[in-house]
Parts: structure tokens; C-alpha cells; sequence
């Protein structure tokens, strides 16, 4: 482009963003007798509202407050945190005065709700306060308010949704009526026009780039802005058909740059902090560069995010751990006062796309295109209130997170040290290139260059040429190396009971992933949670242990979470579980979603059970063990038995149960396995079960430790073992309620004692586990200690 091409580009430009202003501020026109609308920017603004009542607003960076004087007279007052006064609107409707106050809360979502004001000689009076839209805007016609949303869908940015939502509301008798809503699916123009000033986004090698760049130098780990850059725009500064609702904004200036849907946010960020500028040149320069200089978009929303990130200086976010702005997952809070500190960020009420909090979509992508095994935040633990003018905020001002902490590996540069987290990891000629060789998990690497970026907006990571200790040399992602030596990831699922456990559990496993089930069982006595962990794996489900006679306080906050179509409970309401447990649970969730799967006794119940998993189609095989609660026998067994549909029924240790003999006759089994010994299944009962299927085997050693190791020797490929759960050996519940996530990850569970590894373990795993698998430890330190935990580390490593 010529120089006198970019002046003449520039003065079109100049025009374009000052005629967008004036737009902006003039009075939205209607059919009303008369309309006078009022704009509020950063500091005080005083206006004239009628011949006797004036109005006193302050945008403060934090607080902002409104005062409406009559005769000198203070008559209203109020005060916010967070939220700006953005205008006011006058308006006479048969012959009565209204004022129409929109208000938005900080953040990028830039939520709007509105208060309409009854205005007479007496004073003021509210007479509607509306509930709060993202992204939304108001515009005034005839006697009606128009509000419009956007509604998104799973996969949706923020900037493309795919449904506009259009309320009317109409003021009747002093009175705002809410009519009925619109759905519209968003339209774009097939072609932009020819005479429009027309931006190219750059490619996406050249945005991961910037990113990269912009991020480091602000000492932010990349991995996160871009997945927020994704989440604002879809790594897009420039619209490549501008949607129909966008051109009618008021502020719409004929380009192609991104506005919101809410006519403020702009650019790849979606940055709205122009709006409560002063008009002047000093806001048309900064909203020009905002629109056409993709990379000073990219700093102004490092910059914001960082400003988030101070939030708890004044305590409006908590901190997590030790705060450390290094690491990934610690950035959690901050990301959501990137959007807002809003009610719809609660993520107990909104965990699952496409409505989930922002902060819990931004860490989702984070993990999926980063490819980063980021931790989730565990949310079971949140104490959120919502204050009074509809902030959310948290009752705890430090979370202490256990599990992996990730530090950006995106920051690495020439000359530091890094270790592979992963098998395998391929090694390429060039980035993205042939695969010349391998690199195992916790080998040591030198990065040798500048990394290079992807041509691809869901590959966020970047590639990193290295030399190991070989002389091993290439290029791989940046997402398999660690810059710290803990390669091995540690997680720590506990509660301070065996209740929480279970709900740490579950939140974990099902983070991010609604399940259509949950499975709930007895904490005290879990003998029949055994069997119906089977019955949970199949369904991809958590399993939940709460008391007898209690729906537990934390388990049902969790179900609040998870919200499941169908909720099974085991055993029998005078065994197991109580009627009135059952009962709330049907006020929760409807008679027809709760299920109770239960007989007369808990081998009778694990029949039931196993039909369930059998599922009325041919069984061919089980496994059979004791119904004693305090055997560990079983533990190891029960996630490959849920993995692979296999019941799992209970017997007496000198007589075969009759529900087995009657399961096994009328699901045609074939096989049975034994899991124990002689003591908890007897020779008797192994010679009754010899004649009535063709195969019995039995999985067993001399403890319970070494009859753990050999269920594993035989049903798991060591060379397949990447994750570990590690549970206390004595008693039962922490295992039972990880079966079903364990046989998610195909992943099996190693007993242990709690101040020591049992010495068959150690010798077995030190011949048997080569892989070096990330490790999930079940329950707290009392169950297993410190000392523990760092030896099944040096173990694995």
C-alpha cells in the first residue's frame, strides 16, 4: 500500500470512527411525545433530568455512584462496585415522565440490565429492575423497550452466537410488562460491500505468533490469552461477513472490524474500555488503533486481564495457593473478572458448555488446545453470595488447591532446561514435520531456538527445537515439556470425609463432561457401592456415597452441579438408604428420575445390580466375591469390571449365594472369576460353580496388597499404564467411589498401607510399572501420609 493510499485510508478511517461517535450518543429516536438520553463516561457528569430534578453520576474505576438532586435535595442514592451508570434515557409517555437507566457491569461480557424510574412531583420511584443480559443492548421505540442477546451453543465465541434473542417490554399503566421473546438465528452478508473499509485478519501463524510475543512481555502465560482470545473473537480482529445485527448498531462504522453483538466490545479481545471515555481525539485514536492495529488490541487485553488479576488487592477475587501468577490454573479468578464478576460465572450453577461460566470454558480450551492437562479448579469447594446490586463474589479469600500446578511451557526460550511429561513423544524434523524419533516421559532437554507457531487457531501450542543429553536433536510441541522437573503430575482426591471424597471425585472426573447419570451409595457400609460401581462405569456416571438417613450437605451441592436425568440409588431403604433421603431426591430431581436398585439383602441387591448392567442381553461372564465390607479383595477388580461390563455378585465364603446360582442360570454365563482367596471364597464354592458354567478361574495372593498386584498383572498392559490411583488399603469407600473414573481412564488402582508402601507392592511395581504414570491419590494425608506419597514417586520415576 502507497503512502498517499494509507493517508487517504487513514482520513476515511478518522471519519468513519467520528461519525460512529456522534451516532453513538445521539438520542435513540421513537414514537415517544419526547426522548432525552444522557451518555456517562469516567469521572462526574452532572445533567439536568427535568426543570427541577438534576442527575449526579461518577464512573469510578471500581466504585461508581448515581444521585438524583431535586431543589437541592438528594432523593435517590446508590452506589456500585463494578458497575457503571452508562446512560440514562428521559421519556414522556402520555403525558408521564419515565427514566429508562441502563447499567453494565465491568468485564468483556459488558452485561446490561435496566431500572425503570416513575418520575413526578413526589420524587422517583422503581418500578422495574431487569435481570442481567451478556452482550446485551436497549433501544427505545413507540411505548416499548426492545432488548436484544445473544444465545449461544455449544462451540460458540463469544463474538458468533447463533441465536439473537429480541424482548419487548411495554410500560402500561405505570407498569412494565415483560412480552413475549424472539429467537433469531444470526445472518451475515454474504459479501461485504465494495466501498467498505475492509481489514485481513493476518494469518493464524502470525496471530499465534503475537500472542506469544505479547503475552511473554507482559510476563503472562500465553496459553491462557489465546484461549481467551478465542473464546472473545475466534482469533478474528476483522469480520468476514459482518452479521446483520452488528450493522445496526449505532456506532457501526461501515468496516469490517469486530463489534460486538452489544455494539461496544472491538477487535480480537472484544476491548470495551472506550466506552466511557471522554469524547474527544484522544478516544478516536485510541478506538482507531483498537480497530486497526490487531497487535495493540492484543496488549490492551493482556493489559486488562493483568488488572483483573489485581483484583484481590481490594478483595473482590479470591487467590489461589500461594498466588503465584506463574502458574496456569492460578489465573482462574482473574480470567473471570476478565468477563465479569456476574452471577451467570457461578460455576456451580453453570459447570457445562454451552452455558458454563467463562472462566471454566477458557481453562476447558486451554486444556484442548493447548494440550495441557490442566487441573480443574476444584468448584465443590466454592462459597459464592451475590451482593446487592447482583455482583457475585466468594465467602473464602485463599483456595488451597492440591493436585499439579502447570507453569507455561510456551515461555521457554534458548538455553533452558525442560523434561518430557509423555511416552512417546514424537520428535520432527521441523515443526509440525516428519517424525524422525521418539522421546520418553522424563527425559531431559535442551531448547536449542526461538519456537515457531501454528498456522491453526485450536493448535495453540507452539513448537520448540531441542537437543537432549544424546545428541538427540528436532523440534516438538511445547505442550509435552515441563519446565520444572515434576513431571510426574500428583493429585490428591480427598474430602475431609469419605462423603467429600467422593464429591471431589466426581468433580474432577466430570468437570467439564455433564454425565446423564449419577450413582448413589451408602458411605457408612458401601458393600453394595461394590457392585454398583460397575453399574456407574457403564453409565459413565460418578458415584456419590452420602449417610443413611441424610442426603449429605456436600453431596447434594455436588447433584446441584451435575444436575443428572437420572439418579440410581442402592440398596434397600431400611439397609441402605432411607425413604427420605429418596424422597428429596424425587422433590429434586422427579419420581421418574430417581431409580432405587435394591433386594432384601446386599447379595440380592448386587443381583439386581448386575441385571442392570447385564441389561437383559446374554452375560458371559462375572466375577464372584465376598460380601464381607471389610475385604479389599474387590477394589482392584472393579474398574476393569466397569470398564467392560462385567457384573460383579457377592457370595458367602462357604456357600455359593443363590442370586449368583439364579444369575448365572439366567444370563447363560459362561465364565466366572474368583477375586480372593480361599478365606473370603471357598473351595466349596468354587467346586459348586464348576458345575454350572465351563470356566472358573480365580485371581487371588497371599494379602490383600499382592492380590491387588495380580489382578492387575493380569487384566492391565503395563506398557498402557499412564495414570495410577492409589487408594488406602484397609478401608474400602475412597476406592469404591474412584472405580468408575478409574475406568474412564483405564486406569487401574494400587492398595496401599498409610505411612508406608507394603514391601510386595514396592517389589512388584519396581519389575511390573515402566511407564512412569501420573498419580492419583484417594483420600486425605490420614489416609495416606506425605511419606507415602513420595515414595510411590521415587517408585514410578
Amino acid at each position: 500500500m502507497g503512502g498517499e493510499t494509507v493517508k487517504n485510508f487513514n482520513r476515511i478511517l478518522i471519519f468513519s470512527i467520528t461519525l460512529m461517535v456522534i451516532l453513538y450518543v445521539q438520542p435513540i429516536q421513537g414514537n415517544a411525545e419526547e426522548g432525552n438520553l444522557f451518555n456517562f463516561y469516567n469521572g462526574e457528569t452532572q445533567e439536568k433530568l427535568t426543570d427541577t430534578k438534576e442527575v449526579i453520576v461518577n464512573n469510578g474505576e471500581i466504585n461508581s455512584t448515581v444521585s438524583i438532586i431535586e431543589n437541592e435535595e438528594e432523593i435517590h442514592h446508590e452506589e456500585f462496585t463494578l458497575i457503571n451508570i452508562s446512560s440514562i434515557e428521559k421519556l414522556i409517555f402520555n403525558n408521564q415522565e419515565y427514566a429508562i437507566v441502563n447499567y453494565r457491569h465491568d468485564g468483556s461480557a459488558n452485561a446490561l440490565y435496566f431500572e425503570v424510574f416513575l418520575m413526578n412531583e413526589d420524587g422517583m420511584e422503581s418500578i422495574y429492575t431487569s435481570e442481567t443480559y451478556e452482550r446485551g443492548r436497549v433501544v427505545i421505540e413507540d411505548n416499548e423497550i426492545i432488548l436484544e442477546y445473544p444465545k449461544f451453543e455449544k462451540g460458540d465465541v463469544k463474538t458468533n452466537p447463533s441465536n439473537i434473542v429480541t424482548q419487548h417490554f411495554s410500560i402500561i399503566k405505570n407498569k412494565v410488562v415483560e412480552n413475549e421473546k424472539e429467537i433469531s438465528a444470526t445472518l451475515s452478508d454474504q459479501k461485504l460491500q465494495s466501498n467498505t473499509l475492509n481489514g485481513v485478519n493476518p494469518s493464524y501463524a502470525e496471530i499465534n505468533s503475537i500472542l506469544t510475543e505479547e503475552s511473554l512481555k507482559a510476563n503472562v502465560s500465553p496459553e491462557i490469552v489465546k484461549a481467551i482470545a478465542y473464546q472473545e473473537s475466534g482469533w478474528q480482529q476483522y469480520w468476514e461477513r459482518v452479521p446483520e445485527s452488528v450493522k445496526k448498531c449505532p456506532n457501526y462504522d461501515g468496516t469490517n472490524v469486530k463489534l460486538g453483538y452489544d455494539c461496544i466490545g472491538i477487535g480480537i479481545m472484544q476491548i470495551s474500555n472506550q466506552m466511557y471515555l471522554d469524547e474527544g481525539p484522544e478516544k478516536e485514536e485510541y478506538i482507531r488503533k483498537l480497530k486497526t492495529n490487531i497487535r495493540f488490541n492484543i496488549q490492551e487485553g493482556i493489559k486488562i486481564l493483568k488488572e483483573k488479576w489485581n483484583y484481590h488487592r481490594s478483595g473482590l477475587i479470591p487467590t489461589i495457593n500461594d498466588n503465584d501468577s506463574m502458574v496456569i490454573e492460578n489465573w482462574y479468578f482473574a480470567i473471570m473478572a476478565y468477563n465479569g464478576l456476574l452471577p451467570r460465572n457461578n460455576p456451580l450453577e453453570r459447570p457445562f458448555s454451552p452455558y458454563a461460566a467463562y472462566q471454566e470454558e477458557v481453562m476447558e480450551r486451554v486444556g484442548n488446545y493447548s494440550l495441557i492437562d490442566i487441573n480443574p479448579f476444584p468448584t465443590h469447594k466454592l462459597d459464592p453470595y451475590i451482593i446487592g446490586n447482583g455482583q457475585l463474589r466468594f465467602k473464602t479469600s485463599n483456595f488451597t488447591v492440591e493436585g499439579p500446578q502447570h507453569y507455561s511451557s510456551q515461555s521457554l526460550k534458548a538455553g533452558d532446561t525442560s523434561f518430557v511429561t509423555v511416552n512417546d513423544l514424537n520428535l520432527r524434523s521441523a515443526p509440525g514435520g516428519n517424525v524422525k524419533g521418539s522421546l520418553n516421559k522424563g527425559t531431559k532437554v535442551i531448547i536449542t531456538g526461538k519456537y515457531e507457531g501454528n498456522n491453526s487457531r485450536v493448535n495453540q501450542y507452539v513448537w520448540f527445537p531441542i537437543r537432549t543429553s544424546s545428541g538427540q536433536t528436532g523440534w516438538v510441541a511445547s505442550s509435552y515439556l515441563s519446565p520444572t522437573n515434576n513431571y510426574i503430575d500428583n493429585y490428591s482426591l480427598s474430602g475431609e470425609r469419605r462423603y467429600e471424597t467422593s464429591v471431589s471425585i466426581a468433580n474432577f472426573g466430570w468437570h467439564w463432561d455433564q454425565p446423564s447419570s449419577v450413582v448413589i451409595g451408602r458411605g457408612d457400609i458401601p458393600i453394595d457401592a461394590l457392585t454398583g460401581s460397575v453399574l456407574a462405569a457403564k453409565l459413565d456416571s460418578p458415584l456419590l456415597l452420602t449417610q443413611n438417613n441424610e442426603l449429605t450437605e456436600s453431596v447434594e451441592k455436588e447433584l446441584d452441579r451435575l444436575q443428572p436425568d437420572k439418579v440410581y440409588i442402592l440398596g434397600g431403604d431400611k439397609t441402605a438408604i432411607s425413604p427420605a433421603v429418596e424422597a428429596k431426591l424425587k422433590n429434586k430431581f422427579g419420581k421418574k428420575s430417581v431409580h432405587r436398585i435394591s433386594g432384601t439383602d446386599r447379595y440380592e441387591t448386587a443381583f439386581e445390580v448386575a441385571k442392570e448392567v447385564g441389561n437383559s442381553k446374554a452375560v458371559n461372564e462375572i466375577f464372584v466375591t465376598t460380601g464381607d465390607e471389610s475385604s479389599s479383595d474387590p477394589l482392584a477388580i472393579a474398574p476393569y469390571a466397569g470398564e467392560n461390563n462385567i457384573p460383579i455378585l457377592l457370595t458367602r465364603n462357604n456357600k455359593l449365594d443363590r442370586n449368583v446360582i439364579k444369575f448365572i442360570q439366567d444370563y447363560g454365563v459362561k465364565k466366572v472369576t474368583i477375586i480372593g482367596g480361599t478365606e473370603a471364597v471357598s473351595t466349596t464354592v468354587v467346586n459348586h460353580l464348576d458345575t454350572l458354567v465351563d470356566n472358573v478361574e480365580r485371581v487371588s495372593g497371599k494379602t490383600r496388597y499382592s492380590t491387588n498386584t495380580e489382578i492387575i498383572e493380569k487384566y492391565y498392559n503395563k506398557a498402557d499404564i499412564s495414570k495410577i490411583f492409589v487408594s488406602q488399603g484397609l478401608e474400602i469407600a475412597d476406592a469404591l467411589a474412584a472405580s468408575p473414573l478409574a475406568a474412564k481412564e483405564n486406569s487401574p488402582i494400587i492398595l496401599t498401607r498409610t505411612e508406608n508402601v507394603p514391601r510386595e507392592v514396592k517389589k512388584w511395581m519396581n519389575g511390573y510399572i515402566t511407564e512412569k504414570p501420573n498419580l492419583y491419590f484417594l483420600g486425605g494425608k490420614n489416609a495416606i501420609s506425605n511419606n507415602t506419597r513420595k515414595e510411590f514417586n521415587q517408585i514410578v520415576k
